[in-house]
């Protein structure tokens, strides 16, 4: 079974190499694109993350904070946000076209717009999950960082029952979602038959650099979960950064396979 594979543009967000690059290229920024990943075949619609919470302006201002602890202009600009059903029209669906949402990770860049998507079950870390409901000790972060007010209702709520908690799962033949950590407790990665043969990516590998030099982004939790996830990532026909801007560049309208 071959699946095909489109990348879908959702955000950007001006970002230094602390960021996407660990000690390394000091002073360089770049712009960090975030995408939906939709995965298709005859009978199924796969999305993996829902975008930021761009409808839901408290959350919005809440994400964008977290982000300006790096830097004030590390922000998702308003201008250049394309919310889920205006990206899902270019690919000729809607929200309730999607039969399965796989969460790259627990933060609402990636869980932002979950309850639009009422027809599918939901796939979520269950490290994740748990580190974000059984709350932050230290009170680093604003709980509406990892899920908006409104999703994470809808996930305790009348979405319960769409929701999987998952650590390594085959959600269909050819497509499997399996935790790598390193970026956040509920970072995951997605593994795909297509017609290019098996492609990988993860929350956990921004840049092609990060790939290509084995070097991990600045913002990881965990160097060994990199060092163990690196080589695993790497067994694939085609491996691929998570919020590299020149996937745009090298696959023509997104379309990857």
């Amino acid at each position: 079974m071959a699946y095909s594979l489109q990348v879908l543009y959702a955000a950007r967000q001006r970002s230094p190499s602390c960021v996407w690059y660990y000690i390394g290229k000091v002073g360089e920024w770049r712009d960090l694109y975030f995408y939906y990943w939709l995965i298709r075949d005859h009978e199924h619609n796969i999305l993996v993350d829902t975008g930021v919470p761009f409808n839901k302006p408290e959350d919005f201002a809440i994400l964008n904070k977290s982000h300006q602890y790096v830097d004030p202009v590390c922000i998702h600009p308003a201008e250049h946000v394309v919310e889920p059903a205006a990206a899902l029209a270019t690919a000729g669906l809607k929200p309730q076209d999607i039969h399965k949402v796989l969460i790259s990770s627990t933060s609402s860049y990636a869980t932002g717009n979950i309850e639009l998507f009422t027809s599918a079950d939901i796939y979520i870390s269950k490290t994740g999950w748990r580190n974000v409901t059984r709350g932050d000790p230290m009170g680093l972060y604003e709980h509406r960082v990892f899920f908006p007010k409104a999703t994470l209702e809808y996930l305790r709520g009348p979405g319960k029952k769409k929701l999987r908690l998952v650590e390594d799962e085959k959600i269909l033949p050819g497509l499997r979602f399996w935790w790598t950590g390193v970026h956040h407790r509920g970072s995951m990665a997605v593994s795909v038959k297509t017609g290019k043969g098996l492609v990988n990516f993860a929350d956990c590998a921004f840049v092609y650099e990060n790939l290509e030099e084995k070097r991990p982004i600045g913002c990881l939790e965990s160097m060994q979960e990199w060092i163990e996830v690196h080589p695993r990532l790497m067994k694939a026909d085609l491996v691929l950064p998570f919020h590299d801007s020149r996937l745009l560049e090298k696959f023509t309208d997104g379309r990857i396979a």
